[in-house]
């Protein structure tokens, strides 16, 4: 006979049966977590600085002869043009670690910069006074040949090897919000910055690339993405602090947010790495800004644009040198790029924002806004925080169990409503008979229980009589077998 099932082993299968009727039913979808433009803007807007660099000294630079047809240059024996130096440049950079490391153009720091461009006036004038002997035809060959552009950059280089200079410079990153009505303003109130690396030798490999370190600690540093996953067409983002964006000296320094798209994959002059070209809007001092994807991660390193003579004709497009090499860079110097705790909380938090989970929310900005007193960052969290308190007002939060089911259900659409109130409906009934059949079997357990007991003590009692009739019996066959009394 087949043993019935126990009440756990039905309780168990109805579960089972249960799990797999509701898992039938699709779950309304949750929020994508991905990050709009204006949370993109938030997340990394913090760990974008501007740069300033002060540089004075002297410099003696050669007035030199040219040869344009011959691609021939020579010195003007004694003949000297001393130029006092006292020059700000300013551009853009990016923190990459949290201990204050920002990665930035070298040419935004660089005295080479400042070299190359007196030197540079020194070959346009010996240029310009040689073209004055050519023929329009011969001019206009000399500026379409490749080679007119490699022998250009060789008389600049040709005046600096000859030149004297005595410079000094002085960097540092501009401190967040600063509203200085000039540079020199700024340069007072700024974090003094020590060069990490810095290669020099950017004008002819065109790694242009530079590390500073600012003695801040907890700093919003930027997430570095992987260059590989560049592909033409893609969506990318720029922030940075073109010269073009101030309206006034009283204009504060915040950085500009453009958009655009990857439209090209230029290689570079050695074949070894892919420059990215884009048609997002920069302009000069947004060199060394962080060129980033729609997850906030750095792609590029915003290098240069289309050079003025190209700009005339009307196109205007930005180059940023991918972020392997900024990585490279980091490595050789013992630097491992590292996201700040900004970052990684603001992620999470916005995540739980799209949810409505506003006290999850509170928990995450409140630790995100806690590393660093000087980059202050709870101006960019406060709009999520006035958002999450009107719905808290409202009781529109999803800040526990409840709130989230009954959020869910008013959202859904009314046919998922119905669908989803006859499974709770059915659950109830098939719970109830559940429980009906689980008394059912205890009962019926019970009474089969109590006709065992009452089976074994009657075949008890029965076994008590057989064994008492064969003693019965075994004593009757003796008696039967004594010897008769003899009478006298």
């Amino acid at each position: 006979m087949k043993k019935p099932s126990t009440p756990s082993a039905i309780l168990f299968k109805s579960l089972l049966l249960l799990g797999l009727f509701f898992s039938s039913f699709p779950l309304p979808a949750m929020a994508s977590g991905e990050l709009s433009e204006e949370a993109l803007v938030d997340l990394v807007k913090p760990g974008v600085v501007r740069i300033a660099t002060h540089i004075t000294g002297t410099a003696k630079i050669p007035t030199i002869t040219v040869d344009i047809l011959e691609k021939r240059m020579a010195l003007t024996p004694g003949r000297f043009t001393e130029v006092s130096v006292d020059e700000y440049l300013t551009g853009s950079g990016f923190i990459i670690h949290p201990d204050g490391y920002i990665a930035t153009n070298a040419h935004v720091i660089s005295t080479e910069t400042m070299k190359t461009s007196l030197s540079a006036e020194s070959a346009l004038t010996a240029v310009f006074e040689n073209s004055l002997l050519l023929n329009e035809e011969e001019m206009n060959s000399f500026l379409d040949e490749k080679d007119g552009e490699n022998f250009s950059r060789e008389i600049v280089r040709f005046v600096m090897d000859n030149a004297l200079f005595d410079l000094s410079e002085q960097i540092v990153v501009v401190r967040p919000f600063a509203e200085e009505a000039s540079v020199q303003e700024l340069m007072e109130t700024s974090f003094p910055a020590e060069i990490v690396a810095l290669n020099d030798n950017f004008l002819e490999d065109e790694r242009d690339v530079a590390l500073l370190k600012i003695a801040e600690t907890g700093l919003p540093a930027l997430k570095l993405g992987q260059t590989d996953e560049v592909l033409v067409g893609k969506k990318v983002y720029a922030l940075g602090f073109p010269g073009t964006a101030e309206i006034n000296s009283k204009d504060p320094s915040e950085a500009t947010f453009t958009r655009g798209i990857i439209g090209a994959l230029k290689q570079s002059s050695d074949g070894e790495f892919k420059i990215l070209q884009t048609d997002a809007k920069v302009s000069q001092g947004s060199s060394g800004g962080p060129m980033f994807n729609e997850h906030g991660e750095v792609l590029g390193l915003i290098t240069f644009q289309t050079d003025e003579f190209a700009r005339t004709t009307g196109d205007n497009f930005a180059f940023a040198l991918p972020v392997d090499i900024v990585k490279k860079q980091a490595l050789e110097a013992r630097v491992l790029p590292e996201e700040g705790v900004y970052g990684e909380a603001f992620r999470l938090g916005f995540s739980a924002f799209l949810e409505k989970r506003c006290t999850t929310v509170s928990e995450l900005f409140l630790r995100a806004e806690g590393t660093n007193q000087v980059f202050e960052t709870a101006r960019f969290l406060e709009p999520y925080r006035t958002k999450c308190l009107l719905w808290q007002d409202q009781g529109n939060s999803r800040d526990t169990y409840w709130d989230q089911f009954r959020d869910d259900m008013e959202t859904m659409s009314s046919p998922l409503v119905y669908l989803i109130g006859g499974g709770i409906l059915s659950l109830g009934v098939l719970g109830a008979t559940l429980i009906w059949l689980v008394r059912q079997l205890r009962r019926e357990e019970r009474e089969i229980m109590l006709l065992e007991r009452r089976l074994l003590r009657d075949e008890r009692e029965l076994r008590q009589h057989e064994a008492q009739t064969k003693k019965a019996e075994a004593r009757g066959e003796g008696k039967s077998k004594e010897k008769p009394p003899r009478y006298l």
